[in-house]
C-alpha cells in the first residue's frame, strides 16, 4: 500500500467504511469551519472518507502540534502529527493559522472547556461546534440557528 499520493499527500486508511456511518443514508459533514478571526479551518492535509479534515493546532506547556479531526459527525476519528495525545490530558485547542487560542464556548461536563469551531466568518455563537479540549472526552454539539442540533444520521439537516 502507498503511503503518499501523486502530490506528495500521506494517504490514511479510511476506517469509516467499516464503521456503522457508512450504512446510513446520508451523512453530516462539516465542509466549511472558522476561528474567531474568519480563518478557515478547514484543510485538504488529511482527508476523511474523500471529506477534507478539520485542522486545529494543540498546545501544552512548550508542546504544540497539529491535530486533523474528522469533518463526518458522529466519527471520532483523529490523525495527529509532532505530537502525542493521551487519553485524560487538556490542551489548549488554537488556529493553525494566527495561533490563536480558539473561543471557549462553556465549561464541559467532564472539566474540560468546549472550545468554538465558528460554521461562518463572523463568528456568530448561535452557528457553531463546540468540542471538548480534554483528550478521549467525546462531547460535542452543534449548533445551528441558536438551537442544538440532534442528528441521527437518518435525514438532512443542512
Amino acid at each position: 500500500m502507498n503511503r503518499f499520493d501523486d502530490k506528495g499527500m500521506m494517504i490514511y486508511p479510511n476506517p469509516i467504511k467499516k464503521s456503522g456511518i457508512c450504512r446510513n443514508k446520508t451523512i453530516l459533514v462539516v465542509r466549511e469551519c472558522y476561528c474567531q478571526n474568519g480563518h478557515s479551518l478547514i484543510s485538504n492535509q488529511a482527508v476523511f472518507n474523500g471529506f477534507k479534515g478539520i485542522q486545529v493546532m494543540v498546545r501544552r506547556g512548550n508542546e504544540t502540534g497539529l491535530v486533523a479531526l474528522s469533518p463526518v459527525y458522529g466519527y471520532k476519528s483523529r490523525v495527529t502529527l509532532n505530537v502525542l495525545l493521551e487519553k485524560e490530558q487538556i490542551w489548549e485547542v488554537c488556529c493553525p493559522q494566527c495561533g490563536e487560542p480558539l473561543a471557549v464556548f462553556s465549561r464541559c461536563s467532564c472539566g474540560g472547556d468546549l472550545f468554538t469551531l465558528f460554521l461562518n466568518r463572523e463568528a456568530d455563537f448561535a452557528n457553531c461546534i463546540l468540542l471538548c479540549n480534554r483528550i478521549d472526552c467525546f462531547n460535542a454539539e452543534i449548533k445551528f440557528h441558536n438551537e442544538i442540533l440532534h442528528y441521527s444520521g437518518m435525514e438532512t439537516v443542512i
